[in-house]
């Protein structure tokens, strides 16, 4: 929540061009005008249901609500929203931000438990979070491939423009992911479910790098979704 204060009061100060801009009331009221405030007032909604969840911790629906509302929060703003009529943008933007938090949001876990369990309950959580991030994934890619078709122009702007040129490089880093997913689950799970001890340190070791490539994903979409204009708004 405070990040996302800042980033208003960020975004304020660019607009100005100046610094003292982040605390001109006119500036910060025009950024939360054009959208950002509705989105950040959306994500703080989400975000106290799911501290309640957590405090409470009798509340698991609560913190699900939550969570969800949080992660969507960012189609209320942005290229999608911009998009006319927004209503399915938004909506495969919020399924795609759904799966990426779902799979990103589970290498943590998973990688605590990897660290700090027994083999058998390794294999078993390791079996499950495969098992569901197969529909997880098979969405997300379905909502990212929907919203590229509204975003871009052409097949040509992938190469033509900064967008796609940005687009060019997430979706590399997206397929290094999947490959390595895609390797975990038939390669590793198998060998931790038949008892193989050796599969933990890789599992381990392959965790770390999904956290990493997750990670230069967020960071490459964060900068093509700030700096560069989709081609469909041109």
């Amino acid at each position: 929540m405070l990040t996302g204060g800042a980033q208003i009061l960020v975004t304020a100060g660019s607009m100005s061009g100046a610094v003292p801009g982040m605390w001109d009331g006119t500036m910060v009221h025009m950024v939360w005008q054009a959208g950002a405030g509705r989105a950040y007032a959306i994500r703080a909604v989400g975000l106290v249901l799911l501290a309640l969840a957590l405090l409470r911790n009798r509340l698991p629906w609560l913190g699900c609500i939550g969570a969800v509302i949080a992660a969507t929060s960012f189609a209320w703003t942005g290229h999608a929203w911009s998009l006319h009529p927004n209503a399915l943008p938004m909506l495969l933007l919020s399924v795609h931000l759904l799966g990426g938090a779902f799979w990103l949001g589970a290498l943590v876990p998973l990688s605590v438990v990897a660290r700090h369990s027994e083999l058998p309950r390794i294999a078993a959580v390791a079996f499950r979070f495969g098992s569901s991030a197969i529909y997880v994934v098979a969405a997300l890619i379905a909502a990212g491939v929907g919203l590229l078709t509204k975003m871009l122009g052409s097949v040509s702007d992938l190469w033509a423009s900064g967008y796609g040129r940005y687009v060019l490089l997430k979706l590399t880093l997206v397929a290094a992911l999947l490959c390595l997913a895609a390797l975990n689950k038939l390669g590793l799970t198998p060998r931790l479910l038949a008892g193989d001890v050796r599969a933990v340190r890789s599992l381990r070791r392959s965790i770390q790098v999904e956290l990493l490539l997750g990670a230069l994903i967020l960071t490459v979409t964060a900068a093509f979704t700030t700096i560069s204009g989709a081609p469909a708004l041109d």
